[in-house]
């Protein structure tokens, strides 16, 4: 028998402050990017002590203004995890250039320098690590490992913001760090992204590729394309950053709850010493891979949204013809096991612990 009310997978917590910050805006003289979005830019320098933050209309948008920004051309080699959400790897093929798929830890679901060791070559340019979940990769590791070979190094943190990596705040390692804030992500603008980096030359850069490569109006120096964010967006972003902290130590509440109720049942995502402050953007939970779809599914039926993540890119339809005969056991491993429990910023107690309840009637019936 179903729930009647339905337990979604991520909600959102968009309240009465972000209401009125939008209609602030749309009855200004000035809806599109403009002075509330200087005035994001500038809380995230504060936030994640960086000298500069450009903001896109997404983390998608982000990467690709990063990729460019830093003079990635088309054929060089980018190192990139398989296991990803596909904007990563797409991002790397809207510019030509080419994706070269590493592994991942099985128990941690991020990379490692060992697998990037696999794969380095002369062509290599870039690396771009994912901190999967919102779980940060071996940040130190990685920038040590692209200065030794003088790469650049681009983290895909879009599901990190708030995470910190031996006390330090994600946002300010490696040359740059993208940040998303669509519906789903710790904060929201509903839509949105940013690019954290100390390095003026490059910001200034990024905010040309934003709007169409120019450099003054309508003289364009570099390409570009429309990345350009709202300031209606930009304000939902200014709120809810504010409540940044809060959002932080809800998600590690349910986490726990999480884990109370689930620990001699499931496997969890393996939490590293280092990793000092994990913000759960994702709620992953292993299971045996021959019943992961069944309960998957039982729990979908009493009203509970849960999700399989994504497939690793070398597994999905259309790159799968760009990656033939491509085998990474662990990014495999992890995606047959793995099922993504309901985690957001508007998620109660009670919800976890009927997600929990039904969940351990389901292994009942399934097992």
């Amino acid at each position: 028998m179903k729930n009647n009310k339905k337990i979604f997978w991520s909600k959102p917590n968009i309240q009465r402050e972000e209401m009125s910050a939008i209609n602030k805006v749309a009855k200004s003289t000035w809806m599109t990017q403009g002075n509330v979005t200087e005035q994001l830019e500038k809380n995230l320098c504060k936030k994640f002590n960086v000298k500069n933050a450009v903001v896109t209309n997404s983390g998608t948008s982000s990467l690709i203004c990063a990729l460019l920004a830093h003079g990635i051309k088309p054929g060089d080699e980018v190192l990139v995890p398989s296991f990803t959400f596909v904007s990563t790897v797409n991002s790397i093929l809207s510019i030509g250039a080419k994706p070269i798929l590493v592994d991942s830890n099985p128990h941690t679901f991020n990379t490692e320098i060992k697998f990037l060791k696999q794969k380095i070559s002369k062509k290599t340019r870039a690396i771009m690590p994912v901190d999967v979940s919102g779980m940060p990769v071996d940040i130190s590791d990685m920038t040590e490992f692209a200065d030794q070979n003088n790469l650049i190094l681009i983290e895909d943190a879009a599901e990190a913001i708030g995470a910190k990596y031996k006390n330090k705040k994600i946002g300010s390692f490696g040359h740059s760090t993208i940040f998303s804030f669509h519906m789903a992500k710790v904060v929201s603008g509903i839509e949105g992204g940013c690019i954290l980096t100390d390095n003026s030359k490059i910001a200034s850069k990024l905010r040309s590729i934003r709007s169409h490569g120019d450099v003054s109006q309508y003289n364009s120096k570099f390409f570009g394309l429309n990345f350009r964010i709202s300031d209606i967006h930009s304000s939902v972003i200014i709120e809810q950053l504010k409540k940044l902290d809060k959002f932080l130590e809800h998600r590690q509440n349910l986490a726990k709850l999480y884990k109370d109720e689930l620990s001699n049942l499931v496997i969890f995502q393996n939490i590293p010493d280092f990793v000092t402050l994990h913000p759960f953007m994702l709620f992953g939970i292993l299971v045996k891979p021959k019943i992961r779809n069944k309960l998957n599914n039982f729990l979908n039926q009493k009203n509970i949204e849960t999700r399989i993540c994504w497939p690793p890119v070398h597994k999905q339809k259309y790159h799968s013809t760009i990656f033939p005969k491509t085998m990474l056991p662990g990014s495999e491993e992890i995606f047959s096991k793995i099922i993504n429990l309901p985690m957001g910023n508007g998620l109660s107690k009670n919800n976890v612990l009927s997600v929990c309840n039904a969940l351990k009637n389901g292994l009942k019936q399934i097992s």
